[in-house]
């Protein structure tokens, strides 16, 4: 006869591999990301100083004429690495709002500045996106998409990296709050 004792072990296994299966997957995916983001700034610095060659100058171009043909030869690039940029920090901001949520629960408004930061930072990531779908070369009449595309991706990351840096200030039990203050 089997008792409950003898089935606890292979239960607890069972759920001990979900949990190491699960554990390694987000560990993968974090890395991933990770990564991803620091290719895409390695890109971005790169770009800018092989455009450089071509005329261009942070001083009298926007970021955004990387994309341009007439200025950037490699405009393409920089139309996907905006893409690759944007859908690789959707995943970003919603882990870092989940680990708000956990971690800082203990402050008044804390589920509210994260909502917030979590919703304008996802449309702020999409805005990134459709500024490589809508580069200048492509920006519409009157360059209106690519327009309304960077006023989201700056907005919606500028209001994000506000809520969630005040939520991290606001926290009473925060070991983050210089790092908050500073918008980081």
């Amino acid at each position: 006869m089997i008792t409950e004792q003898e089935l606890e072990p292979e239960v607890n296994f069972g759920l001990k591999t979900k949990g190491r299966l699960k554990e390694l997957i987000f560990d993968r995916l974090s890395k991933f990301l990770l990564y991803g983001s620091f290719f895409y700034v390695f890109y971005l610095f790169t770009s800018v100083i092989a455009a450089y060659f071509f005329g261009y100058s942070v001083l009298t171009h926007y970021i955004s004429d990387l994309g341009r043909q007439a200025v950037f030869p490699f405009s393409w690039l920089h139309d996907a690495f905006c893409v690759f940029a944007g859908l690789i920090s959707v995943p970003v901001t919603v882990s870092f709002s989940r680990k708000l949520k956990v971690r800082y629960k203990d402050s008044k408004h804390s589920l509210l500045f994260t909502k917030i930061g979590l919703i304008s930072g996802v449309l702020g990531n999409l805005g990134l996106v459709f500024v490589g779908i809508f580069s200048l070369d492509r920006a519409g009449p009157g360059h209106s998409y690519h327009g309304i595309s960077a006023f989201f991706a700056f907005a919606g990351i500028v209001v994000s990296i506000f809520f969630f840096s005040l939520n991290i200030v606001l926290s009473h039990k925060c070991a983050l709050k210089k790092l908050g203050r500073s918008g980081w």
